[in-house]
């Protein structure tokens, strides 16, 4: 006889509370026996049984305090409190621990900590890292770990736009992966423009444009704040030596951008370099 095929993993709201809800009361149902207890009831001695409360998992409670760091900008906040609930919570085949896991490895995504965010992911169960929303965030983050400059842009905005959509899993969790990808991207610009004011005495503005996903006219303009010279002739831009660049924090850059560094350098094609 012909199997029927697999189930298809939740993605609306409802499936997700209703995958959650069945968990914990197939979890508390191994140590209860709902027959036993009705035949030793005698009549009239019980009322009826009320409808079931909603049941929200450990990862369901601790998501709004995450949505509201992600709206604060505290990064480092999501990180630690998501990662003591993902590593000592219960239940974690439940889709719901994507509420937990999309902000925690975009978090660390937008503090430039990329092993983490591998971390994070691979301890996913099979069942949930076959999530759309899991391979999206996988995919961003293979992108963002190799430097492919454009394939990030392009993976950032398909992640963007898939939380966005009307049948996302849940409204505040697409709220918050928006407000963390975009948190990501300018962080990821700030800290390519970086690398690139010190890799090159120059570049032309095509490749610019690749290294930093915008158009001519937005990255003349980062340019022209942070006082580069452009040759409108040649297409050639040149970065200010005098200072670091205005459109970057004034913090270190990480450890981890050194290797980064190498990968800026390589990225750009000769013929580009003057």
């Amino acid at each position: 006889m012909a199997q029927a095929p697999p189930t298809p993993p939740p993605m609306s709201a409802t499936e997700l509370h209703d995958e959650a809800r069945d968990s914990v009361i197939a979890s508390s149902a191994e140590s209860s026996d709902p027959t036993i207890s009705s035949n030793t009831s005698g009549p009239g001695s019980a009322e009826p049984p009320s409808q079931l409360p909603a049941v929200q998992d450990i990862y369901q409670q601790v998501f709004p305090q995450l949505s509201d760091l992600a709206e604060q900008k505290n990064f480092i906040g999501i990180t630690n409190i998501a990662e003591h609930h993902d590593l000592n919570g219960s239940n974690d085949k439940s889709y719901s621990r994507l509420l937990l896991i999309s902000p925690l490895v975009l978090a660390y995504m937008v503090l430039d900590d990329l092993t983490p965010a591998q971390h994070a992911l691979a301890r996913l169960p099979e069942n949930v890292s076959s999530h759309p929303l899991s391979h999206a965030l996988a995919a961003l983050l293979a992108s963002a770990l190799e430097r492919k400059y454009e394939n990030t842009y392009a993976r950032a905005q398909e992640l963007f736009q898939m939380s966005q959509q009307s049948d996302f899993p849940d409204p505040r969790l697409g709220k918050t992966v928006g407000l963390l990808v975009n948190d990501f991207l300018d962080a990821f610009r700030k800290n390519t423009f970086t690398l690139v004011s010190r890799a090159f005495a120059c570049i032309h503005v095509t490749e610019a444009q690749k290294l930093l996903g915008l158009g001519r006219k937005e990255v003349l303009t980062i340019a022209n704040n942070n006082h580069w010279q452009f040759d409108a002739a040649s297409g050639i831009l040149r970065p200010s030596n005098a200072s670091l660049p205005a459109l970057v924090a004034t913090k270190p850059v990480p450890p981890s951008s050194v290797m980064t560094f190498d990968l800026v350098v390589n990225s750009v094609t000769t013929s580009e370099i003057c």
